[in-house]
């Protein structure tokens, strides 16, 4: 395991510029930069990144008592973005926050996990959320809506300034009671800075907080696979309607597919298109979704299922969009003085497991706790640190050895093609434990969130 050591300066530099390429699902701005407003006095915290993280985080901080600001790099946001998965270890805080009736409104309860064969031979299924025990549910929900939901509690809740646009982060000065944080409009070069008790770097996996405190980190490294995300609009979807379905290998060429509410289908192919090893990713141009469609197809063409037509699906797309499969080694600590980091700023992750942004509100959940305990000091984010650096650390490996989906692998290396028995390569017992040393990994233990007393 490969980890990193911050710069221990008063950190004072510039970060290069992050971009992040994204889908518009509708042309909406639910947040322009008409909001922005410069105020100087020394608020409790700062957070960097209007993501999901940054913005659970703001919400929790507020409800605790502590004065809080979320400045954002991006001038105009929109709901856009493709799905995600919020597992029921995180839903618990958001039902604290009161959001369940909204989540319920624009994601889907995921009750299973189908996993089948790249030719489509089922192979076995596993209950999800409320169905598997957890006093809670998982949500399959797209990215934009929920981060819409976020910012319009944060405009009632905290204020309409609470989030300032167009503010990238650049520097940051240690003082001995606060810190001095420096920010640029990257359309004017504006510079306006801006000072709190302690500053949380929540602005995704190419942080330009992380960039200050670590400034010879390499950037973020590629495992060698390419991945298609798609969104299809479907009359029905299948089964129960609440149903993820896993298909292929991993390692090689891996299709997954769930519904997210709207007859929405979100779908994510990753095919390995370059030797095995983690280095800097190739530059991907934006290129248009048809373009994006007729590159993915070849690669796809003997994978299929009796229920449903995936080739159909895939190229029925609304919109899609290629990335390269990237994460960051991990790290000895998050915490310098006053500054920490959240989120994918902290600890991004390879997508399988599904567990990115559920540890993001962990994260928050934490901080908080810690927050209450020793108040808003470099006390307290060290304690946050303590709690958090190791363990998502662990789910950062844990996707990086596919543990989630281990039995497809397993399947698909012994015996390629079809096969009458599933138990001729894998019986149900090793199947069970499989699943567990994942769960145990990541530390799902529905008895464990039971009796976790609440944060609000």
């Amino acid at each position: 395991m490969s980890t990193s050591k911050a710069n221990s300066a008063n950190t004072s530099a510039t970060a290069s510029e992050e971009s992040n390429s994204t889908s518009n699902v509708n042309s909406d701005n639910f947040m322009t930069n008409e909001v922005n407003k410069g105020n100087s006095e020394i608020i409790d915290v700062l957070v960097a990144g209007a993501g999901i993280g940054g913005l659970i985080t703001a919400l929790c901080l507020h409800r605790a008592g502590f004065t809080v600001r979320v400045y954002e790099q991006a001038h105009i946001l929109k709901p856009i973005g493709f799905a995600m998965n919020l597992q029921p270890y995180c839903v618990k805080l958001l039902y604290e926050l009161g959001l369940k009736d909204e989540l319920d409104k624009i994601g889907i309860r995921t009750s299973t996990a189908a996993y089948y064969s790249r030719n489509g031979q089922f192979i076995y299924k596993e209950s999800r959320g409320i169905d598997a025990g957890y006093g809670w549910p998982q949500y399959s929900i797209h990215h934009g809506y929920l981060q819409e939901l976020l910012v319009h509690h944060m405009h009632d809740e905290v204020g309409k300034f609470s989030i300032q646009l167009g503010q990238k982060v650049v520097a940051f000065r240690m003082q001995q009671n606060h810190v001095e944080v420096d920010f640029v409009n990257p359309d004017t070069d504006q510079l306006t800075t801006a000072l709190a008790k302690v500053l949380v770097g929540a602005d995704g996996i190419k942080s330009a907080v992380r960039k200050i405190l670590y400034p010879t980190e390499s950037p973020p490294l590629w495992n060698g696979c390419s991945l298609w995300r798609g969104l299809t609009q479907m009359d029905k979807t299948f089964f129960d309607g609440r149903t993820m379905i896993y298909l292929g290998n991993p390692n090689e060429r891996f299709i997954a597919f769930y519904p997210i509410g709207n007859n929405l289908i979100n779908w994510v192919c990753v095919i390995q298109t370059e030797e095995p090893g983690r280095r800097v990713p190739p530059e991907m141009p934006d290129c248009d979704t048809m373009v994006h469609i007729q590159n993915l197809l070849p690669l796809i063409s003997d994978m299929k299922l009796d229920f449903l037509d995936v080739h159909h699906l895939i190229s029925s797309s609304l919109i899609v969009r290629c990335y390269p499969v990237t994460d960051r080694d991990t790290l000895v600590q998050w915490t310098h003085d006053r500054v920490t980091l959240l989120g994918d700023a902290a600890h991004p992750m390879y997508p399988y497991g599904s567990n990115g942004a559920s540890q993001a509100i962990v994260d928050a959940r934490a901080l908080t706790l810690s927050f209450r305990e020793h108040g808003v000091t470099p006390k307290s984010l060290k304690a946050y640190d303590n709690l958090r650096c190791e363990a998502s650390n662990s789910f950062v490996l844990s996707a990086r050895e596919h543990s989630s989906l281990k039995i497809l692998q397993i399947i698909d290396e012994h015996l390629p093609s079809s096969f009458w028995r599933l138990s001729d390569i894998i019986s149900e017992s090793e199947i069970d434990a499989e699943l567990s040393k994942h769960k145990q990994a990541c530390d799902w233990n529905a008895q464990q969130l039971k009796q976790e007393p609440p944060l609000f």
